[in-house]
């Protein structure tokens, strides 16, 4: 009886989706404002999850998926969360991500997102923003308009004393392409103009920076010729073509990681040309990959030096 309410919400919210608006229509872009976040303590503590699949809102894994992330945020004193994509994927998603949004101001933890491949599968990412209305703990933009640049490129600076201690850049990767080649894959990817926007903020960052994106760099497909720590479960599934991010990174020389999910069953991280590549820990348990959920701990200590590991909702649960 309990599946037969789920197809039928399911079937109806299909219906409801019929002709949905285009990834990114109607969405307001906003300035290209730096989010600015004056820090509590001396040093960071970032929590990235990715990948929460939520798709029926109240079946069980989505209902253990809404606890584990509460359980992980609550499970230290993070300066800011960041969700990397894929956190709906469901005809639902409005009120499965209106949940999340509630969720997460709750926990009165600052939080923030990039969108990923799947949150726009039926719904607008204008219909998800704008269930973030009225958010207090919520630090996230739209973006300036760039050309293909898709939804929420912005920059967060935390600063010490008033003074810039370190920078968090967000882009989004955007979803598959109609057209495409085998060579390539189907995977969008960085437009020029989203690296073009890149470096015009970092040309002038006097301190390091992060950075977070859903689908990984091309860069990632290398891991086999490095040293890496943790899970490589499943071959790397990059972005289309590289527009030169990776390249960007290492001229300009201020960002030092690149987080992103879009592979469940891969949680390392490897360092290449001295840029620490990262993929979160699968969050979301109607999601394929570990059952094991949990979330990639991000540090920047006092001196600015970032280190990063992977936490378990295993370790963490009481």
């Amino acid at each position: 009886m309990k599946r037969f309410i789920l197809v039928a919400l399911v079937v109806l919210a299909t219906l409801m989706a019929a002709g949905c608006a285009e990834r990114l229509d109607d969405v307001t872009f906003d300035d290209d404002d730096t989010i600015v976040v004056e820090m509590r303590g001396e040093s960071l503590k970032i929590l990235q999850l990715t990948d929460m699949h939520l798709t029926y809102g109240i079946d069980h894994n989505d209902r253990a998926t809404y606890r584990a992330i509460e359980t992980l945020v609550q499970a230290d004193d993070y300066d800011l969360v960041v969700f990397t994509g894929d956190m709906v994927m469901s005809p639902l998603a409005p009120w499965l991500f209106s949940r999340l949004v509630r969720l997460m101001e709750s926990l009165e933890t600052p939080w923030t997102f990039v969108f990923g491949n799947h949150d726009a599968d039926y719904h607008s990412l204008a219909t998800l923003i704008a269930r973030t209305e009225g958010s207090e703990y919520l630090l996230f933009r739209p973006g300036p308009e760039l050309d293909d640049g898709g939804v929420g490129n912005f920059k967060i600076t935390f600063t010490r004393e008033g003074t810039p201690f370190y920078h968090l850049y967000f882009l989004d990767s955007k979803a598959e392409r109609d057209d495409y080649t085998e060579e390539t894959g189907v995977y969008d990817y960085l437009s020029p103009a989203q690296v073009a926007w890149y470096e015009g903020h970092v040309a002038d960052d006097s301190v390091p920076s992060i950075v977070f994106m859903h689908t990984p760099l091309r860069q990632f497909m290398l891991v086999e010729a490095h040293d890496y720590v943790g899970t490589f479960g499943e071959p790397v599934h990059p972005q289309g073509i590289d527009t030169g991010f990776f390249d960007a990174m290492v001229s300009h020389g201020k960002s030092v990681g690149v987080f992103v999910g879009h592979d469940h069953e891969n949680d390392f991280h490897f360092e290449l040309e001295g840029i620490v590549l990262a993929y979160g820990r699968l969050t979301g348990y109607n999601a394929y990959g570990p059952r094991s959920i949990g979330g990639r701990v991000i540090v920047i200590d006092e001196n600015a030096e970032m280190s990063t590991h992977i936490v378990l909702l295993d370790e963490v649960s009481p």
